[in-house]
């Protein structure tokens, strides 16, 4: 009796164990969909092409592996497994047995003693470029390059006479951080919103002659040099960008408008005292306040861009942005206009959404 109670539980567990086998196998089926499919060795781009099988084919799946499917296959009428990528397959519904005969792996006769040719993997090629993304933000740094110098001159009566003042300015270059959000319109072209924050300093220096209060045409004259003086500029750009793609480097050419919101901090009012009997010196003070300006212009400029992966890649460019502020100090000063952004440089990291 116990000998019939281990054989019929035994018989039970081969059963179910077959049971088990048969559900398994019928769990999960892939469908070749794409015209020709390679079936590899290993589960990478690298392996070695066991089979290449039509479209239609359906293939039992052993286990899923990330991106990869391990399957079951015939080759050399003997059975064996490989793997196919996700890319050129779909999974269909328990039941589907239907299998089309598979194509050799080779389809170029060569000679024995040559090295086997890898085939044609066009859609596993396409699979492995970055897939398309239609949104982008970039963030970078720029240094200008571009200086510019201006000489005011004004007067006013003094003591029956003219007092004259110069005012030399000189735009230093300056520092810029840009960032800027894209989408793609097609899939070389679109448009891009940006904003460039830059900071420049002023070098300025003033001349004077003031006529003397006593002795005609004997004027004093001397030299003072403004401190702290600047110009903070940001600049609203909405260009049109065409971008060249060679795999993950690119070039990008854009161009198009901007709005410079921008304030000097710069001579607004001048003012002479005498000091000291027979007044042969003057004491010239000047001060400085912030004046607001600003102005349409335009933008253009080219990019190389390298990605690393799908997402993240580094750039470098150069621009040209030009347009024209004009600063109107008061108190009889004239003003001051001067050419905003000029040409830049500079590179940063760039984000594919």
């Amino acid at each position: 009796m116990k000998d019939k109670t281990i054989v019929l539980f035994a018989i039970v567990v081969l059963v179910l164990f077959a049971a088990s086998a048969a559900v398994a196998s019928d769990a999960l089926k892939v469908r070749v969909k794409v015209p020709l499919a390679n079936v590899r060795k290993t589960p990478d781009l690298n392996g070695a092409v066991l089979q290449q099988l039509a479209a239609g084919t359906v293939l039992d799946v052993l286990e899923k592996k990330g991106e990869w499917y391990r399957v079951a296959l015939t080759v050399g009428g003997a059975q064996a497994e490989g793997y196919v990528n996700y890319t050129v397959v779909e999974e269909v519904a328990e039941g589907v047995t239907q299998r089309p005969a598979a194509q050799p792996a080779q389809p170029v006769q060569r000679p024995a003693a040559q090295p086997p040719q890898r085939p044609a993997e066009q859609p596993e090629t396409a699979a492995s470029e970055p897939a398309f993304k239609k949104l982008f933000i970039s963030v970078g740094y720029q240094i200008g390059f571009g200086t510019e110098s201006q000489a005011l001159n004004f007067t006013f009566p003094a003591y029956q006479e003219t007092a004259q003042i110069g005012l030399d300015y000189t735009l230093k270059k300056g520092n810029t951080i840009d960032v800027a959000a894209g989408l793609f319109l097609g899939k070389a072209w679109g448009v891009k919103v940006g904003v460039d924050l830059t900071s420049r300093n002023f070098e300025e220096t003033t001349t004077f002659a003031v006529p003397h209060p006593l002795w005609i045409g004997v004027p004093r004259e001397g030299t003072i040099t403004g401190t702290g003086l600047k110009v903070s500029e940001n600049d609203i750009t909405l260009n049109l960008f065409y971008l060249l793609r060679f795999g993950k480097m690119g070039l990008e050419l854009y161009g198009g408008p901007c709005y410079a919101l921008s304030t000097a901090t710069i001579i607004s009012d001048i003012t002479a005292a005498e000091t000291g009997y027979p007044y042969l010196t003057n004491s010239v003070v000047q001060l400085s306040s912030d004046v607001k300006s600003n102005a349409f212009g335009f933008d253009a400029g080219a990019s190389i861009s390298y990605l690393f992966g799908s997402s993240v890649g580094l750039y470098v460019n150069a621009s040209y942005v030009s347009a024209k502020a004009k600063y109107e100090p008061g108190n009889g000063l004239p003003a001051l206009s001067v050419t905003l952004g000029g040409l830049k440089a500079g590179g940063g990291v760039k984000i594919m959404l």
